[in-house]
């Protein structure tokens, strides 16, 4: 139950993915190359967030809707790499990867 990123706390949905300081600094680098300068909100908050400023055809907004999935499943996917494979990526190759995803689908 503890938090694979290694952090000491008990993973929980909102610890992973917003609570824990990995995935912290991937969020926080993730919302500055969208140009949103803002603190980190709870799951229910972010996802309510970005359901009401994401919303369009609008390029940032289509940039916001694919960073934001393209990071909850880079988290995902780091998290169960490093509990089934025992590998660690650092968290700047975790913010790669979510760029590279963006691109390329945009």
């Amino acid at each position: 139950a503890d938090c694979a990123f290694l952090c000491g706390e008990t993973e929980t949905l909102q610890h992973l993915f917003f609570q824990c300081p990995f995935s912290s600094m991937v969020w926080r680098e993730v919302l500055l190359m969208c140009n949103i300068v803002r603190p980190l909100l709870s799951w229910a908050d972010e996802v309510l967030w970005m359901s009401t400023h994401a919303r369009g055809s609008a390029f940032h907004h289509i940039v916001r809707r694919l960073a934001f999935a393209s990071t909850v499943y880079h988290l995902w996917i780091e998290r169960n790499r490093r509990c089934f494979k025992n590998v660690f990526l650092p968290y700047q190759e975790i913010i790669r990867l979510v760029k590279q995803d963006v691109s390329g689908k945009l």
